[in-house]
């Protein structure tokens, strides 16, 4: 309230809510998922956990919806009504105010797709691991971009080798650029959550046995 009111005391960036709200939403998203499943792996709660009257596809499609649906929603109309209390405030000392959030806005829309995605890994590490999910998850996802790529990019070399850079030129400028981008998109939009949540479920069942 402090930040908006400072704000709109000087220049009033029309995009104050939206750029707040995004700065907040994704670290409190991926920190609520490295920490779902802390009850499943407390000595003392987990056993309140085994005996929930609940399959454990069901609680796990309730972790991941907690996660996303629940979070994502939850977190846009809280925004909203904080907007509604600061602007209001802005408004009654200053005589001036930022433009309300808006949950509708594409920037916003977009993101969340975006956090599904990024957030969907952390479900792994929240099963995985029984403590520093959150930094661990960090690790691994490094170490495993990290080697994915460099496998990759020695595969390409030594298959290609010294046609790599002309191949590297002719895919910039053919259409098969568009269908490595788009192929990329998919690989980001849908296979990384849908294997992420497949993981967790799995994992989810081998730790309750």
């Amino acid at each position: 309230i402090l930040f908006s009111f400072f704000n709109a005391y000087g220049d009033a960036n029309p995009q104050f809510h939206r750029n707040v709200f995004l700065m907040v939403f994704f670290p409190g998203g991926i920190l609520l998922t490295s920490r779902i499943f802390k009850e499943l792996h407390d000595p003392v709660k987990g056993f309140s956990w085994l005996l929930l009257p609940a399959s454990v596809l069901e609680k796990t499609l309730s972790c991941i919806l907690l996660t996303t649906v629940v979070y994502m929603v939850g977190s846009m109309i809280f925004y909203l009504l904080f907007s509604i209390i600061s602007e209001g405030l802005n408004m009654f000392v200053l005589g001036s105010c930022h433009p309300l959030f808006n949950p509708f806005d594409l920037l916003i829309l977009k993101s969340m797709q975006i956090y599904i995605s990024i957030q969907a890994p952390f479900l792994i590490g929240a099963v995985y691991f029984q403590k520093h999910a959150l930094s661990k998850t960090i690790l691994s996802l490094f170490f495993f971009v990290l080697i994915l790529g460099s496998g990759i990019g020695i595969a390409i070399w030594i298959i290609f080798g010294e046609e790599l850079s002309g191949l590297i030129e002719y895919t910039y400028f053919t259409t098969s650029s568009l269908a490595l981008i788009n192929t990329a998109k998919v690989f980001f939009w849908f296979v990384v959550p849908l294997l992420s949540w497949a993981i967790c479920y799995f994992r989810h069942k081998e730790t309750e046995l």
